[in-house]
């Protein structure tokens, strides 16, 4: 298989940029306007070479956090610090979307981001617990996963899949299903057989976490769905952690002509 060789990520000094320093991670928000996390504004605009869109429900989106500085955010941030690598962020999450609309109700506006913003990473985390709460099928669920992964492959970014923070609910009313959805996101990265598409599992750390530390998820939850400041933190790191072990220093590529798999 030919590859196009594309770095993603490549390790820059600040020193490069005069001024007080570039940032290494940037959030553009719904309305475009960039915000420098670790800065401010340069006369001098960077080149950021990862553009990762993301897209993902209310915890995705920071929901309980404080300043939606969510789990996402924060690894991501700190992934950029341990690569030196720069990143962009386009923060594309729709509150209260299950996992479903962006292959349905949201497909318009799906092609349009990725015409727009051209990643070359689209991170896709859901909560699960709106697919739950709506009753829908494991099997319709991974179905409709698999059309936004395949939207990805297709516009030539890699893909990453991050499970959910754990939430009460997790333990309660969705403790059976959610696992159930989570399981399925694990054989569509199987059945996709891509190392264009990596699936970090966010969920299933964190419960081992609060078991071999003797905690429960209360002290972490800002409500019944949503993990509280100290959730999105401690989500954060187990992320970063994931993404170090997963992905590494190393530099990415993109597929010359990616591999699509249908959905089953």
């Amino acid at each position: 298989m030919r590859y196009r060789s594309i770095f993603l990520l490549i390790v820059v000094s600040l020193a490069l940029v005069t001024g007080c320093g570039t940032p290494y991670y940037v959030i553009h928000p719904d309305s475009a306007i960039v915000t420098a996390v670790d800065g401010p504004a340069q006369h001098r605009t960077p080149t950021y070479r990862i553009r990762m869109m993301v897209i993902g429900g209310s915890v995705a989106h920071g929901w309980k956090a404080q300043n939606n500085d969510g789990y996402l955010q924060r690894a991501v941030k700190g992934y950029a610090e341990f690569t030196s690598g720069r990143i962009a962020y386009y923060d594309r999450t729709i509150v209260g979307a299950d996992g479903t609309l962006m292959a349905t109700q949201y497909k318009g506006d799906y092609e349009k981001w990725m015409t727009s913003i051209r990643p070359n990473v689209v991170l896709i985390s859901w909560g699960l617990l709106d697919d739950a709460s709506a009753h829908i099928a494991v099997a319709q669920f991974e179905r409709f996963l698999a059309i936004e992964v395949q939207e990805a492959l297709r516009a030539h970014a890699v893909v990453l899949i991050v499970t959910p923070p754990v939430t009460e609910a997790s333990y309660t009313q969705y403790r059976v299903v959610q696992p159930q959805y989570i399981r399925s996101e694990f054989a569509l990265v199987r059945h996709l057989h891509s190392q264009d598409v990596h699936l970090l599992d966010v969920f299933d750390a964190m419960k081992r976490y609060l078991l071999v530390h003797h905690q429960t998820v209360q002290m972490y939850a800002g409500d019944g769905w949503h993990p509280n400041t100290l959730g999105h933190i401690l989500a954060g790191r187990i992320l970063l952690h994931e993404m170090q072990k997963t992905l590494g220093r190393r530099r990415w590529y993109e597929f010359t002509t990616p591999t699509v798999t249908k959905s089953r």
